[in-house]
């Protein structure tokens, strides 16, 4: 079954390469915008995105913002500030550290996890909150066992309720921040903002719909991670940054596979497999079955996230 959905998961990428950079001509010109604007992060598919946006629309078109702030690994700073200069577009680098400690964030989240050994107790302390909550590492995941609100919740567990509150109040507080910086950016130039989400967070709501998920085209949502991975062969991304491990740059160098438990090769055939209907059973050849629901629990904060806001109508 493996090789199977390997070969399933195998996309034609010049194909796909010239289908994207298509969209992309049309769509800049259907939204009357004089270019674009994306973050670059320095990881897979803000790079991805990067150079494909280059090729379509051409470098005079395009604006590249890094946004560091306390926690930003220092690797991806560079990645991101060398993808720019390999491409030959024009960056505007800011620092948003003093916003976000402005704001308070740092006073309720964690220092830059700096060694292994600091990355092996965050995780260990996550996997403890989640035996006793109910609830996955990210704090993604966690809003699903919290979105009843703490009243629901022991009075002695409400402390640590809490503790997951501040964790997402100290994430998406960045994520959005970013974002912010982008449409300022975007509509100082009557630029459209370009999304940089894949199909693989996508599909188990490993991202923020007012951060990431916020954008006027998102090229790459319609992809697998590991389908990314394939195109990047072909359009030059640097090995360096296509073999990095994929993060969100939130607690310094915690990557997402660290925190889903498995790696994006695997996360990716089981949506596919879910996609495609196949049993349970089949499932568990590849990720146990804790990892099994795990995913089914990000697919529903996936939907939970696509149905906001809830209205009367």
């Amino acid at each position: 079954m493996d090789d199977h959905l390997k070969n399933l998961l195998k996309i034609d990428a010049q194909a796909e390469k010239e289908k994207i950079i298509q969209f992309i001509k049309e769509k800049v010109k259907q939204l009357n915008k004089d270019g674009v604007v994306l973050g670059l992060s320095g990881g897979l598919d803000s790079s991805t995105c990067a150079y494909l946006l280059t090729e379509a629309l051409g470098k005079n078109k395009i604006l590249g913002l890094i946004l560091p702030e306390r926690d930003s690994g220092k690797i991806n700073m560079e990645h991101a500030r060398l993808v720019a200069k390999n491409l030959g577009i024009e960056t505007n680098e800011i620092d948003i550290s003093k916003v976000l400690d402005d704001m308070g964030v740092y006073k309720i989240g964690p220092e830059e996890l700096k060694t292994k050994a600091d990355v092996e107790s965050f995780h260990k302390k996550q996997k403890i909150s989640k035996k006793v909550l109910g609830a996955r590492e990210h704090p993604v995941f966690k809003r699903l066992a919290l979105i009843h609100g703490l009243d629901k919740l022991p009075l002695l567990l409400r402390p640590l309720g809490e503790v997951f509150y501040k964790n997402n109040a100290f994430s998406f507080t960045k994520v959005r921040t970013r974002m912010l910086y982008i449409y300022y950016h975007a509509w100082l130039h009557n630029y459209a903002a370009i999304g940089t989400l894949d199909k693989s967070e996508y599909s188990i709501g490993l991202y923020d719909p007012h951060g990431i998920g916020a954008c006027n085209l998102a090229i790459l949502r319609h992809l697998y991670k590991t389908q990314i991975k394939q195109l990047d062969i072909g359009i030059g991304v640097l090995q360096e940054i296509t073999e990095k491990k994929s993060s969100g740059d939130l607690y310094g160098n915690v990557a997402w596979e660290n925190a889903m438990g498995m790696t994006y090769e695997q996360l990716d055939q089981i949506l596919l497999s879910l996609e495609k209907g196949y049993p349970e059973e089949e499932l568990i050849q590849l990720v146990d079955a804790e990892g099994i629901e795990s995913i089914k629990n990000g697919k529903e904060v996936s939907e939970l996230i696509r149905s906001l806001p809830l209205t009367l109508g």
